[in-house]
């Protein structure tokens, strides 16, 4: 007989839903703090410190998938770090826009209409979690 799957934890005090981060235009937070509590056990030191080297890793790698003179590789590279940076602290909507960007790029059939389209939904949720950790950080 299989044993009982463990009742689900309550989530640390680092993590109660009056610390979400805003939500995004679908309902779901920019960032998701009770993923992110649960991939640091709760730690909070290491959550400030994750959140602080994402929101840096925003910008540069958003630069680096953007930049048009750079091999499509390369950009698709960069997206694919975001893409991963994003799924770690629990940053949805960023993941799905890096993994369109990235699927854009590598296969290299996609058409400049739909890079840039890509590019622009990447931009804008990347925005979107910037604003959510700059309101975290109050």
């Amino acid at each position: 007989m299989p044993a009982e799957p463990a009742p689900p934890r309550a989530p640390p005090p680092s993590a109660a839903a009056g610390d979400a981060a805003p939500a995004s235009a679908a309902g779901e937070p920019a960032v998701d703090l009770v993923h992110l509590a649960r991939q640091t056990d709760g730690d909070s030191a290491l959550q400030q410190e994750l959140l602080a080297l994402f929101d840096k890793q925003l910008t540069s790698l958003l630069a680096q998938s953007s930049d048009g003179s750079a091999e499509r590789r390369r950009r698709a590279d960069a997206a694919h770090q975001l893409k991963g940076s994003a799924l770690a602290v629990g940053a949805g909507a960023v993941a799905r826009a890096a993994a369109a960007v990235e699927t854009a790029l590598a296969g290299g059939a996609a058409g400049p209409e739909a890079v840039e389209s890509a590019l622009a939904a990447l931009a804008a949720a990347v925005e979107a979690a910037r604003a959510a950790l700059a309101e975290l950080r109050g």
